[in-house]
């Protein structure tokens, strides 16, 4: 990973020049306890899952996916595709989660700040918007199955193969 080494180089080069040097020491100490010196799929799948999603943060989970999107060249379309119809099963499952925990302040939050983008990308969403203001939406036919455990399974499963593949395999992020 010879362009690691190479960032890694900037970025302390950077945090030295600009005096952030207890920043620097933290880069340096995380470095050094970097069991496999390379990208760690399974964080980046903790932080969509285990943190983003179940703390409602939405601004992290959009920026980490849009994050994603920018470090493919456009000659990997079908990473890219891949990639934009994950991006809109995790949003999904972010609005599920919203309506299992209760929290429709959250989603109706996310639609103000997002919706107008969404729209504009897929029309599917339009559906989304009256989720919020449902008594059952798990038992709606329109919604069931992003309810269902095989559904977050599936995605889970998803999301995982997706991250294998472009950190085991030969793409070269950003």
């Amino acid at each position: 990973m010879e362009n690691m080494k190479y960032a890694e180089e900037l970025v302390r080069e950077f945090l030295f020049f600009r005096g952030f040097t207890s920043t620097l020491q933290s880069f340096d100490k995380e470095l050094a306890t970097d069991i496999g010196k390379d990208f760690h799929k399974d964080k980046i799948f903790d932080l969509i899952f285990s943190l983003y999603i179940p703390k409602f943060q939405p601004d992290n989970l959009i920026s980490l996916l849009t994050f994603f999107k920018q470090c493919f060249s456009s000659s990997e379309t079908l990473l890219i595709s891949t990639l934009s119809k994950l991006e809109i099963s995790i949003l999904r499952y972010y609005i599920v989660n919203c309506v299992k925990f209760g929290r429709n302040d959250k989603i109706i939050e996310f639609f103000k700040v997002y919706g107008d983008d969404l729209i504009r990308k897929d029309q599917d969403w339009m559906i989304w918007f009256g989720i919020g203001y449902m008594k059952n939406p798990n038992l709606d036919p329109l919604f069931r199955v992003y309810f269902s455990k095989e559904w977050f399974d599936a995605l889970n499963l998803s999301v995982r193969n997706f991250l294998s593949e472009i950190f085991n395999g030969n793409h070269i992020l950003c």
